[in-house]
């Protein structure tokens, strides 16, 4: 794996701030042009981030795909540790991702939701800052 050279680690508290997160950074990086690969655990988790981003915003939907293979698109929801469109990772998954690309930017969340995820977050915590990974805590 090429290490990534930055990781920001949003820090949330309630499900509500995690979605809000979700939505922004998405958002961020649909206006910039910039790809994105958003990183899910299981088909639940595929079908609740994919109906999200076509509700939200209210007035608009945020354009991505659902992928598994190698893509352009800018916005692309996968189950696949691989990066699809060469984008920055969002993962949403509580485990590790061991993808063997370079990620110029990962966000992940240090998840305060309940004390298991909170456990995961601090052990993918630990995985960046072993591989030398710049971090960020953000709220």
């Amino acid at each position: 794996m090429n290490r990534p050279s930055h990781v920001i680690f949003f820090q949330v508290k309630e499900i509500k701030t995690k979605i809000l997160k979700i939505i922004q950074t998405t958002y961020r990086h649909f206006e910039k042009k910039e790809p994105l690969l958003i990183k899910v655990m299981d088909e639940p988790a595929l079908k609740f981030v994919d109906e999200l981003l076509w509700k939200t915003p209210i007035e608009s939907f945020l354009p991505h795909v659902v992928s598994n293979t190698v893509c352009q698109d800018l916005i692309v929801i996968t189950k696949e540790d691989k990066n699809l469109n060469q984008g920055a990772l969002l993962n949403l998954s509580p485990d590790i991702v061991y993808i063997d690309s370079s990620f110029k930017t990962i966000y992940d969340f240090d998840d305060f939701t309940s004390h298991d995820k909170q456990l995961a977050s601090k052990k993918r915590f630990n995985f960046y800052r072993e591989r030398g990974c710049s971090i960020e805590l953000q709220a």
